[in-house]
């Protein structure tokens, strides 16, 4: 009588076939889950821009160590922001007069904050 392999060739292949699959599956989650966050990113930079062009239009002035808040509602309203998200997330734009610990200057800085639902939010986003 011959004995019985547990491995054979067949189980071998059924199992790297198995793994591949995994893999496969695995990388296309993360490669859709990355795209839909550079979406985000790319919103984020575009508030930046659109409040930099707020500030100038507005003429805005921030006194040394003071922020403001411009929310997405008043971009939108001027026409500074064109991006489809705009009307699915809230959010807003501190503007604020910092000093620059390399160059001992103070500067204008801007940084937006998204909540997009349960989908992304911003960290350091708060509701004022």
């Amino acid at each position: 009588m011959q004995e019985k392999k547990f491995l054979t060739r067949g189980k071998v292949l059924l199992a790297v076939f198995i793994v591949i699959i995994i893999l496969i599956i695995y990388f296309s989650f993360k490669i859709i889950h990355n795209s839909s966050i550079k979406k985000y990113n790319l919103f984020e930079d575009e508030l930046r821009v659109a409040a930099e062009n707020y500030y100038i239009i507005k003429d805005i002035s921030i006194d040394y160590g003071e922020e403001k808040n411009v929310t997405i509602d008043q971009l939108s309203s001027m026409k500074l922001i064109y991006n489809e998200l705009k009307d699915k997330c809230s959010g807003y734009v501190i503007i604020s007069n910092e000093k620059d610990i390399a160059t001992d200057k103070y500067k204008i800085t801007y940084r937006p904050y998204i909540k997009c639902g349960k989908k992304y939010m911003t960290a350091n986003y708060s509701e004022y």
